[in-house]
């Protein structure tokens, strides 16, 4: 049984990890994925002390910086008043 000072500190470090972030606008996104792909996601989730949907957010960013130099996909927020 964990103490109420060892509770405040878990809390504490949980909240404090590196790549959580408050987001501004959350939306939630379902999509299928092959057992490999999440397998890879938590493994590196994992060995990086994050959550699994820090590392989506992660890659998703990385994917969108990489075809923004494309004129077809339109940057993020565009055509939003």
């Amino acid at each position: 049984m964990q103490t109420e000072t060892e509770s405040k500190t878990t809390a504490q470090q949980g909240s404090a990890r590196s790549g959580d972030k408050k987001l501004v606008a959350p939306v939630t996104l379902f999509a299928a994925i092959e057992a490999e792909q999440h397998a890879a996601l938590r493994a590196i989730a994992f060995a990086e002390h994050r959550s699994l949907a820090d590392v989506v957010r992660e890659a998703l960013t990385a994917y969108l910086a990489q075809h923004a130099q494309h004129p077809t996909v339109p940057a993020v927020g565009a055509g939003q008043p």
